[in-house]
């Protein structure tokens, strides 16, 4: 279906896409209606369009409202799923002749087996830290041979590994874990998936909190702990821990403006040594090239160190290692 910004609906009158879409689903609950896709942008086709300035995002999959690129458009293509034919032409008669929504084509779509899409989740191979692997594959989650594995279930939240921020962070981890400083206690902010927050722990942290402001995936998190084995040692919450000096090991992969936001709390949990230096680590990934020379300033301000700089694919981390440097 062709659905434009404003559509007709009966006994209403005209309204926006997003109402039609709620009253659509309803209407077509009684053709026996399996779902529905109301299109989608790909980041490079929204920079192409002016809807976003630059094709790099940290996190198309799971944009927040304000960044609902298909509802920027002026005309969208949605489509519906029905379990016989004959159902989906009851849903065409329905929608005839409404304004603003017209029926393209009806297609008959050839019956996939249930869990063929789990084909196109490969493991990855992250770089500095090991294996990030599909959760329905067999095995357990450890860290052996300077290789760690874990298994995550990709698309429930932001962080399936294979994101250049995601990796930077799973690498800077390792190193953490692999340097003489004590990194019992992981604070993860802007946990998304989990994947840094289980990774820490499978590691070697005895407890670790994963910070995640959306609560619609904090289950997701839960279950990700499960699956690895580490659901006694990580702490699902909304907020940030109190207290100065409270971790080993700070991670952050987030927007610039997030961390701005929080940068006197997050600099605030790293541990400091009786002397008062930085004795923890901080990592801040989800950075471009023209955020870095704000966010290092900032940081480097609160701790009293200079940073290291990551890149790859055209994203940067940030690392306050202190006085004891990463390992080599």
């Amino acid at each position: 279906m062709a659905v434009a910004a404003t559509v007709e609906v009966p006994g209403i009158g005209l309204q926006p896409r997003a109402v039609f879409l709620e009253w659509l689903w309803e209407l077509l609950a009684e053709c026996d209606l399996l779902g529905m896709c109301e299109g989608e942008v790909l980041a490079h086709e929204a920079a192409a369009l002016g809807i976003v300035p630059d094709p790099l995002v940290i996190d198309a999959a799971a944009a927040p409202r304000e960044r609902d690129w298909v509802a920027e458009l002026p005309v969208i293509t949605a489509a519906c799923w029905f379990s016989e034919e004959a159902s989906a032409r009851r849903a065409v008669v329905r929608l005839e002749g409404l304004a603003g929504c017209e029926v393209l084509g009806l297609n008959a779509v050839a019956c996939a087996r249930p869990d063929a899409w789990q084909d196109a989740f490969a493991p990855i191979e992250v770089p500095g830290f090991g294996w990030v692997r599909p959760a329905w594959e067999p095995g357990r989650a450890g860290a052996e041979a300077g290789e760690a594995t874990l298994f995550i279930e990709p698309g429930i939240g932001f962080g399936t590994g294979l994101h250049p921020t995601t990796q930077l962070c799973l690498a800077a981890i390792a190193a953490a874990f692999r340097s003489p400083r004590r990194c019992d206690r992981v604070v993860d902010f802007g946990s998304g998936s989990g994947i840094l927050a289980v990774a820490a722990a499978v590691l070697g942290a005895t407890r670790v909190h994963a910070v995640e402001s959306d609560a619609s995936v904090h289950d997701a998190i839960r279950s990700h702990t499960v699956r690895n084995g580490v659901r006694d040692r990580v702490l699902v919450d909304t907020l940030l821990p109190a207290g100065a000096g409270f971790a080993g090991l700070v991670v952050a992969n987030i927007v610039a403006d997030v961390l701005l936001d929080h940068a006197e709390p997050l600099a605030g949990l790293v541990a400091r040594d009786p002397a008062g230096r930085l004795a923890g680590c901080l990592v801040l990934s989800g950075l471009r090239a023209p955020d870095l020379a704000v966010v290092a300033a900032r940081f480097t301000e609160l701790l009293g160190e200079s940073p290291r700089q990551t890149s790859r694919d055209g994203w940067e981390s940030l690392a306050w290692w202190g006085p004891v440097g990463p390992p080599d």
